[in-house]
């Protein structure tokens, strides 16, 4: 199952075929959290081989624990029908991300990097 994967910073991607096809992506991302990072690439590789999945792509270093993983389809409507499908699933934590709406508030992401790891504020 590795082998289909490729890195790409700190991500190991999978090209779907929509990708392939040179077709475009919806901007609602499917943002998948699990803490096996074995079985969350067995979830991705399987989303990869969806006719409008275009790209999915996971986090090589997990944040305490828990790897985030993205799945990016040709419409929000099929985006929504996964998060759907996997939302109650009690090994993932599944959720909508409208960049469009969260690209706006990007400047204001806070820096976590010189704060103590159990720091709120």
């Amino acid at each position: 199952m590795d082998s289909e994967f490729y890195q790409h910073d700190s991500f190991l991607c999978i090209d779907g075929p929509a990708k392939k096809a040179g077709k475009n992506f919806s901007n609602m991302k499917v943002c998948i959290t699990c803490r096996d990072s074995d079985f969350l690439k067995t979830l991705l590789s399987k989303v990869a081989k969806d006719e409008d999945c275009y790209w999915v792509k996971m986090s090589t270093n997990s944040r305490d624990g828990m790897y985030l993983g993205r799945c990016f389809f040709t419409t929000k409507e099929r985006a929504a029908q996964l998060w759907a499908k996997y939302k109650t699933h009690p090994r993932f934590m599944v959720t909508l991300q409208d960049d469009d709406f969260a690209s706006t508030y990007r400047e204001f992401v806070a820096s976590w990097k010189d704060k103590s790891e159990s720091a709120i504020d």
